[in-house]
């Protein structure tokens, strides 16, 4: 089987170096090397950029130790989401991320007033991110930090609303197992709402929380 020039087509002989028709040089099939284009995983995201194609970024709402938690628009559906970008080392640890999809499948099954939804996880330019629910207002330790000990009244308020969103997801059979401050969100309206509803379980073996 003979080697066609790139450039006049001219059939050489397999062991040709150079077309003996126009003189170009030919590189053997068995020589071209393909290399592959990976895609590098994002660390962060620039607010006013578009992600995935339908996220608009609008602000970094924090961080923590799976990565950084974004307020966004999405386009698709005209509404606001909380995206939170999974860090690239957790993101390029497979079995970490077939574990979070598995509790995922359970975690949006809970439809509860003191739930906030999870939507999905995804990945997009080599890098997996997690939708959700987007809830207004402030985690209940900045709420702490910021007014010192809560009444006894707030107390009883917080805990009775976490309690009755527990009891849900327990029904469902999920469990948070790792319910803190931090994921515990006060809405504008006063409201307690429990954040992270599966994430901890699936990463509790790396050592990782929301």
């Amino acid at each position: 089987m003979g080697i066609k020039c790139p450039k006049c087509q001219f059939d050489n002989p397999s062991d040709s170096k150079f077309c003996k028709e126009c003189g170009t040089q030919i590189i053997p099939s068995e020589e071209i090397h393909v290399t592959e284009t990976l895609e590098t995983p994002k660390e962060e995201l620039t607010t006013g950029s578009t992600f995935a194609g339908r996220y608009q970024i609008i602000e970094e709402l924090g961080k923590g130790g799976m990565g950084k938690v974004y307020k966004a628009q999405d386009t698709d559906l005209k509404e606001k989401v909380a995206l939170k970008l999974i860090k690239p080392e957790i993101s390029a640890d497979k079995k970490t991320i077939e574990r979070f999809q598995n509790e995922l499948k359970f975690a949006r099954k809970i439809s509860h007033r003191n739930v906030c939804r999870m939507y999905d996880l995804n990945k997009e330019e080599g890098s997996h991110y997690i939708t959700m629910e987007y809830v207004a207002g402030e985690d209940l330790k900045s709420m702490i930090r910021m007014m010192g000990q809560l009444s006894s009244g707030k107390t009883i308020f917080i805990a009775k609303q976490v309690c009755e969103g527990l009891v849900e997801a327990h029904r469902l059979g999920v469990v948070h197992r790792d319910l803190k401050p931090q994921n515990i969100m006060i809405d504008k309206d006063g409201n307690t709402r429990i954040m992270d509803f599966g994430i901890a379980r699936s990463l509790k073996t790396k050592g990782i929380t929301a």
